[in-house]
Protein backbone atom coordinates (compact mmCIF):
# COMPACT_ATOMS: atom_id res chain seq x y z
CA UNK A 1 0.00 0.00 0.00
CA UNK A 2 2.89 2.36 0.77
CA UNK A 3 4.36 1.83 -2.70
CA UNK A 4 0.96 2.56 -4.24
CA UNK A 5 0.65 5.79 -2.26
CA UNK A 6 4.19 6.85 -3.14
CA UNK A 7 3.56 6.23 -6.84
CA UNK A 8 0.22 8.01 -6.60
CA UNK A 9 1.88 11.09 -5.13
CA UNK A 10 4.46 11.27 -7.93
CA UNK A 11 1.75 10.91 -10.54
CA UNK A 12 -0.48 13.42 -8.78
CA UNK A 13 2.28 16.03 -8.57
CA UNK A 14 2.88 15.79 -12.30
CA UNK A 15 -0.81 16.00 -13.05
CA UNK A 16 -1.19 18.92 -10.64
CA UNK A 17 1.57 20.81 -12.48
CA UNK A 18 -0.27 20.25 -15.75
CA UNK A 19 -3.52 21.54 -14.28
CA UNK A 20 -1.84 24.64 -12.87
CA UNK A 21 -0.19 25.23 -16.24
CA UNK A 22 -3.62 25.24 -17.89
CA UNK A 23 -4.93 27.58 -15.21
CA UNK A 24 -2.41 30.23 -16.25
CA UNK A 25 -4.08 30.38 -19.65
CA UNK A 26 -7.79 29.82 -18.97
CA UNK A 27 -8.85 30.93 -22.43
CA UNK A 28 -7.09 27.98 -24.03
CA UNK A 29 -7.46 25.49 -21.23
CA UNK A 30 -10.10 22.84 -20.59
CA UNK A 31 -11.65 21.81 -17.32
CA UNK A 32 -10.15 18.65 -15.78
CA UNK A 33 -12.19 15.47 -15.80
CA UNK A 34 -13.43 14.30 -12.40
CA UNK A 35 -12.80 10.67 -11.42
CA UNK A 36 -14.93 10.31 -8.31
CA UNK A 37 -13.71 6.89 -7.22
CA UNK A 38 -10.55 5.08 -8.24
CA UNK A 39 -8.22 2.45 -6.82
CA UNK A 40 -5.26 3.61 -8.87
CA UNK A 41 -3.93 7.07 -9.69
CA UNK A 42 -2.75 7.92 -13.19
CA UNK A 43 -0.94 10.90 -14.66
CA UNK A 44 -3.16 13.39 -16.40
CA UNK A 45 -5.07 16.62 -16.17
CA UNK A 46 -7.84 15.21 -14.03
CA UNK A 47 -9.04 15.33 -10.43
CA UNK A 48 -8.99 11.87 -8.89
CA UNK A 49 -10.31 10.66 -5.55
CA UNK A 50 -8.30 7.65 -4.45
CA UNK A 51 -10.11 4.98 -2.45
CA UNK A 52 -8.11 4.00 0.64
CA UNK A 53 -9.44 1.16 2.77
CA UNK A 54 -9.61 2.05 6.46
CA UNK A 55 -7.25 -0.76 7.44
CA UNK A 56 -4.60 0.77 5.14
CA UNK A 57 -4.60 4.13 6.90
CA UNK A 58 -2.90 6.45 7.69
CA UNK A 59 -2.62 8.31 4.41
CA UNK A 60 0.40 10.44 5.21
CA UNK A 61 0.70 12.26 1.91
CA UNK A 62 -1.27 15.53 1.90
CA UNK A 63 -1.19 16.18 -1.86
CA UNK A 64 -3.50 13.40 -2.98
CA UNK A 65 -7.24 13.55 -2.64
CA UNK A 66 -8.72 10.42 -1.09
CA UNK A 67 -11.74 8.92 0.62
CA UNK A 68 -11.71 6.19 3.23
CA UNK A 69 -14.07 3.82 4.98
CA UNK A 70 -14.64 0.29 6.21
CA UNK A 71 -15.90 -1.65 3.20
CA UNK A 72 -18.72 -4.09 4.02
CA UNK A 73 -16.66 -6.89 2.44
CA UNK A 74 -14.00 -6.35 5.11
CA UNK A 75 -16.30 -6.50 8.13
CA UNK A 76 -15.19 -9.37 10.36
CA UNK A 77 -11.72 -9.41 8.79
CA UNK A 78 -10.32 -6.26 10.40
CA UNK A 79 -10.63 -4.54 13.76
CA UNK A 80 -13.57 -2.11 13.41
CA UNK A 81 -12.62 0.01 16.41
CA UNK A 82 -9.13 0.60 15.02
CA UNK A 83 -10.60 1.36 11.60
CA UNK A 84 -13.08 3.94 12.88
CA UNK A 85 -10.40 5.64 14.95
CA UNK A 86 -8.24 5.86 11.83
CA UNK A 87 -11.16 7.19 9.76
CA UNK A 88 -11.81 9.94 12.31
CA UNK A 89 -8.16 10.98 12.25
CA UNK A 90 -8.15 10.96 8.46
CA UNK A 91 -11.32 13.07 8.36
CA UNK A 92 -9.32 15.95 9.82
CA UNK A 93 -7.04 16.04 6.77
CA UNK A 94 -7.90 18.66 4.16
CA UNK A 95 -7.23 16.27 1.30
CA UNK A 96 -9.63 13.66 2.69
CA UNK A 97 -12.74 14.49 0.67
CA UNK A 98 -15.30 11.87 1.66
CA UNK A 99 -16.16 9.01 4.01
CA UNK A 100 -16.22 5.69 2.17
CA UNK A 101 -16.43 3.57 0.45
CA UNK A 102 -18.77 2.12 2.98
CA UNK A 103 -22.28 0.79 2.77
CA UNK A 104 -24.61 -2.19 2.51
CA UNK A 105 -24.37 -5.41 0.53
CA UNK A 106 -27.04 -8.12 0.65
CA UNK A 107 -25.05 -10.37 -1.67
CA UNK A 108 -22.48 -11.27 1.01
CA UNK A 109 -22.71 -13.53 4.06
CA UNK A 110 -21.91 -10.83 6.62
CA UNK A 111 -24.86 -10.30 8.95
CA UNK A 112 -26.90 -7.39 7.61
CA UNK A 113 -27.58 -5.93 11.06
CA UNK A 114 -23.82 -5.68 11.58
CA UNK A 115 -23.43 -3.96 8.23
CA UNK A 116 -26.13 -1.47 9.26
CA UNK A 117 -24.42 -0.79 12.57
CA UNK A 118 -21.09 -0.06 10.90
CA UNK A 119 -22.67 2.05 8.18
CA UNK A 120 -24.45 4.18 10.78
CA UNK A 121 -21.08 4.85 12.38
CA UNK A 122 -19.81 6.13 9.04
CA UNK A 123 -22.82 8.44 8.81
CA UNK A 124 -22.05 9.83 12.27
CA UNK A 125 -18.45 10.58 11.32
CA UNK A 126 -19.50 12.10 7.99
CA UNK A 127 -21.98 14.39 9.73
CA UNK A 128 -19.44 15.34 12.41
CA UNK A 129 -16.80 16.42 9.88
CA UNK A 130 -19.21 17.55 7.15
CA UNK A 131 -17.90 15.04 4.61
CA UNK A 132 -19.99 13.42 1.85
CA UNK A 133 -20.52 9.65 1.87
CA UNK A 134 -19.25 7.45 -0.96
CA UNK A 135 -21.42 4.36 -0.80
CA UNK A 136 -21.12 0.75 -1.93
CA UNK A 137 -24.64 -0.64 -2.28
CA UNK A 138 -25.71 -4.04 -3.61
CA UNK A 139 -29.35 -5.20 -3.47
CA UNK A 140 -30.02 -2.82 -0.59
CA UNK A 141 -31.27 0.38 -2.16
CA UNK A 142 -34.57 0.38 -0.28
CA UNK A 143 -32.63 -0.08 2.98
CA UNK A 144 -30.38 2.81 1.99
CA UNK A 145 -33.29 5.13 1.29
CA UNK A 146 -34.96 4.19 4.57
CA UNK A 147 -31.74 4.83 6.49
CA UNK A 148 -31.31 8.24 4.86
CA UNK A 149 -34.83 9.13 5.95
CA UNK A 150 -34.33 7.85 9.50
CA UNK A 151 -31.02 9.61 10.08
CA UNK A 152 -32.20 12.88 8.49
CA UNK A 153 -28.66 13.16 7.18
CA UNK A 154 -27.68 16.58 5.84
CA UNK A 155 -24.53 15.62 3.93
CA UNK A 156 -24.49 14.36 0.30
CA UNK A 157 -24.83 10.62 -0.29
CA UNK A 158 -23.05 9.38 -3.43
CA UNK A 159 -23.50 5.82 -4.67
CA UNK A 160 -20.38 4.67 -6.50
CA UNK A 161 -20.31 1.89 -9.09
CA UNK A 162 -24.00 2.45 -9.66
CA UNK A 163 -25.82 -0.31 -11.52
CA UNK A 164 -29.50 0.12 -10.68
CA UNK A 165 -32.55 -0.17 -12.91
CA UNK A 166 -34.94 2.57 -14.04
CA UNK A 167 -37.33 2.43 -11.09
CA UNK A 168 -34.51 2.31 -8.54
CA UNK A 169 -32.79 5.24 -10.23
CA UNK A 170 -35.88 7.43 -10.18
CA UNK A 171 -36.48 6.57 -6.52
CA UNK A 172 -32.90 7.35 -5.51
CA UNK A 173 -32.92 10.65 -7.39
CA UNK A 174 -36.22 11.56 -5.73
CA UNK A 175 -34.56 11.05 -2.35
CA UNK A 176 -31.54 13.21 -3.14
CA UNK A 177 -28.84 10.67 -3.99
CA UNK A 178 -25.95 11.29 -6.38
CA UNK A 179 -25.05 8.42 -8.72
CA UNK A 180 -21.59 7.61 -10.07
CA UNK A 181 -21.35 5.36 -13.11
CA UNK A 182 -18.41 3.33 -14.38
CA UNK A 183 -17.48 0.94 -17.14
CA UNK A 184 -19.83 -1.88 -16.11
CA UNK A 185 -22.92 0.35 -16.11
CA UNK A 186 -22.01 2.22 -19.28
CA UNK A 187 -21.14 -0.95 -21.21
CA UNK A 188 -24.58 -2.44 -20.65
CA UNK A 189 -26.92 -1.36 -23.44
CA UNK A 190 -29.92 -1.96 -21.19
CA UNK A 191 -28.63 0.76 -18.85
CA UNK A 192 -28.35 3.48 -21.50
CA UNK A 193 -31.88 4.77 -20.98
CA UNK A 194 -31.31 4.63 -17.23
CA UNK A 195 -28.25 6.88 -17.54
CA UNK A 196 -30.27 9.32 -19.61
CA UNK A 197 -32.83 9.71 -16.79
CA UNK A 198 -30.24 10.79 -14.20
CA UNK A 199 -30.46 14.58 -13.81
CA UNK A 200 -27.40 16.55 -14.94
CA UNK A 201 -26.76 17.78 -11.41
CA UNK A 202 -26.76 14.28 -9.85
CA UNK A 203 -24.28 12.40 -12.03
CA UNK A 204 -20.61 11.48 -11.59
CA UNK A 205 -18.24 9.17 -13.45
CA UNK A 206 -15.47 6.89 -12.18
CA UNK A 207 -13.00 4.15 -13.07
CA UNK A 208 -13.30 2.23 -9.77
CA UNK A 209 -10.88 -0.73 -9.86
CA UNK A 210 -11.09 -1.20 -13.63
CA UNK A 211 -8.24 -0.78 -16.09
CA UNK A 212 -10.27 1.58 -18.27
CA UNK A 213 -9.13 5.22 -18.44
CA UNK A 214 -11.34 8.06 -17.24
CA UNK A 215 -11.03 9.49 -20.77
CA UNK A 216 -12.72 6.41 -22.20
CA UNK A 217 -15.41 6.55 -19.51
CA UNK A 218 -16.25 10.15 -20.41
CA UNK A 219 -16.24 9.37 -24.13
CA UNK A 220 -18.63 6.45 -23.66
CA UNK A 221 -20.94 8.44 -21.39
CA UNK A 222 -21.08 11.41 -23.76
CA UNK A 223 -22.04 9.09 -26.62
CA UNK A 224 -24.83 7.50 -24.57
CA UNK A 225 -26.12 10.87 -23.38
CA UNK A 226 -25.75 12.31 -26.90
CA UNK A 227 -23.99 15.45 -25.72
CA UNK A 228 -20.61 17.01 -26.43
CA UNK A 229 -17.85 15.65 -24.22
CA UNK A 230 -16.88 19.17 -23.09
CA UNK A 231 -20.48 19.71 -21.98
CA UNK A 232 -20.32 16.52 -19.90
CA UNK A 233 -16.96 17.52 -18.39
CA UNK A 234 -18.30 20.92 -17.35
CA UNK A 235 -21.48 19.36 -15.98
CA UNK A 236 -19.64 16.90 -13.72
CA UNK A 237 -17.04 19.48 -12.76
CA UNK A 238 -19.84 21.74 -11.52
CA UNK A 239 -21.29 18.83 -9.55
CA UNK A 240 -17.90 18.34 -7.93
CA UNK A 241 -17.81 22.02 -6.94
CA UNK A 242 -21.30 21.72 -5.47
CA UNK A 243 -20.38 18.71 -3.33
CA UNK A 244 -16.80 19.45 -2.33
CA UNK A 245 -16.45 23.23 -2.65
CA UNK A 246 -14.48 25.66 -4.77
CA UNK A 247 -11.27 25.49 -2.77
CA UNK A 248 -10.11 22.06 -3.98
CA UNK A 249 -7.09 22.33 -6.27
CA UNK A 250 -7.64 26.09 -6.49
CA UNK A 251 -10.91 25.42 -8.27
CA UNK A 252 -11.83 29.10 -8.14
CA UNK A 253 -9.51 29.49 -11.13
CA UNK A 254 -11.91 27.32 -13.12
CA UNK A 255 -15.12 29.09 -12.18
CA UNK A 256 -17.24 30.05 -15.13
Amino acid sequence: MFDLMQESVLNFNQGHKNILKCMKNPVQSHLPKINLHTHQIVIGEQIQVLNVFAQDLPMNENKQYFSTGLHPWHIGKVNPETCFQAIELAAKQKNMLAIGECGLDRSIATEFSLQLSHFKKHIEIAEKYNKPLIIHCVRAFSDLIQLKKETKSSIPWLIHGYNGNMDTTKNLVRHGFYLSAGEKFLSSESKHTVLQTIPNDRIFLETDDREISIEDVYLLASQILKIEENTLIKMIFNNFKTIFGDDKLALNNYLT
